[in-house]
């Protein structure tokens, strides 16, 4: 099911990552520099001579936005904010139906972070993070592809916040097509995969939804709104 529309990519191939948020493409022979909006590893997706989708911008130091690249099975998105943009589409329209909520507040704290979202799910409040899972792990969907200081304090804020009695969410985002589930990367990050061990055991809800981008209608597709999650071995 399409969720968003984006104007028509250029394309090109991947020549090789410069830093964090920076990018070297090749677009009909020319090497241009591509804007990141993702702070994974991407070893998989940023090697030379992957095709890829861009967007032009505007103005800036990068003339492109990365935003996408060749998989397999069709392309992965790799954009966190358009991401973040899908979920929020397949929300408002009601596609997701373990989160009958509206977005209350966009980036509010929570112990010693900032979280993606506050939800109201039916007057009850739910802080929310989102998780971007690009990595193929053979059938699975798997976060995060190394390790991550912030996103096990995110994890550990959560936890504290449901053991005191609240509500917390962490969705993961299988931004990439052809996947039957989501695992944690444990070689990415042990010590992620035994916070949402922990999480899960005090009640923190663990949620993931399977998108990609597809390159000839340059739309966002959701293919499954409830993507099985699975930690270690069994499957939530």
């Amino acid at each position: 099911m399409e969720l968003l529309g984006l104007p028509e990519p250029v394309v090109g191939e991947v020549v090789r990552r410069v830093n964090r948020f920076v990018a070297e493409v090749s677009v009909g022979g020319r090497v241009e520099r591509a804007y990141l909006n993702n702070t994974g590893r991407l070893a998989e997706y940023l090697s030379g001579g992957r095709l890829c989708y861009c967007l032009r911008k505007g103005r800036g130091a990068t003339g492109l936005r990365l935003i996408a690249v060749e998989d397999p099975h069709g392309a992965a998105l790799i954009d966190t904010a358009l991401q973040m943009k899908a979920f929020e589409a397949a929300l408002e329209r009601g596609l997701l139906p373990w989160a009958p909520c509206s977005v209350a507040a966009r980036s509010p704290r929570l112990g010693r972070s900032v979280l993606d979202y506050l939800l109201s799910c039916g007057g009850e409040p739910v802080y929310v993070e989102l998780k971007s899972a690009v990595l193929r792990d053979g059938a699975y969907a798997a976060y995060p592809d190394c390790p991550t200081l912030r996103g096990r304090r995110h994890v550990a804020d959560l936890i504290e916040h449901v053991r005191a009695g609240g509500r917390g969410l962490i969705v993961f985002v299988a931004a990439l097509p052809g996947v039957s589930a989501f695992r944690p990367y444990e070689r990415g990050d042990p010590e992620v995969a035994r916070l949402l061990e922990a999480a899960a055991r005090v009640g923190v809800e663990l949620r993931a939804i399977a998108i990609h981008y597809e390159p000839a209608t340059s739309t966002i597709v959701l293919d499954n709104p409830d993507l099985p999650v699975h930690l270690s071995t069994r499957p939530r």
